[in-house]
């Protein structure tokens, strides 16, 4: 089985429900194999027309003692807003904080302006911000959802 293969035969059905209650629909598009994602750093997506930046987060906050603590996923606009080049996938990733209130961030690779990877706001000038895209994972899938069309 090639790779193209194997990756087609573990995409799930579409409307399939997921354990966070969402439903994979039309609005989601599906990005790669969770394992494909390299931790702590980016990768770039076309979702809806749009380029998008998608990072698997290595755990920050330690486990409550029974589960080991767990990844998150995190997708923003692989657009830099400063000088509109698609590079945010390529940025720096790091954290600020303590746990529990630990805040994974990108850094732009041009610039160096970190933005907060759970709400796209800048930390070093708050008129800068990354869209943020609503990201799951279902059969090891990673989705991304597109943005809502504006008419």
């Amino acid at each position: 089985m090639t790779d193209l293969e194997h990756d087609l035969d573990l995409a799930p059905d579409l409307d399939q429900n997921l354990d966070d209650g969402l439903t994979i629909d039309d609005s989601w598009t599906e990005v790669c194999p969770v394992e494909r994602l390299p931790i702590d750093r980016g990768v770039a997506a076309i979702v809806g027309g749009e380029q998008v930046a998608v990072f698997r987060l290595a755990a920050i906050e330690p486990g409550d003692g029974h589960a080991p603590p767990s990844e998150e996923l995190a997708a923003v606009s692989h657009v830099d807003p400063v000088t509109g080049s698609p590079v945010i996938a390529r940025g720096l990733v790091g954290s600020v904080g303590a746990p529990p209130l630990v805040i994974p961030t990108v850094a732009s690779p041009l610039h160096k302006q970190r933005y907060n990877l759970r709400s796209g706001v800048c930390l070093d000038d708050s008129t800068l911000a990354l869209q943020v895209f609503q990201v799951t994972v279902a059969d090891g899938i990673v989705f991304v959802r597109q943005r809502p069309r504006r008419n």
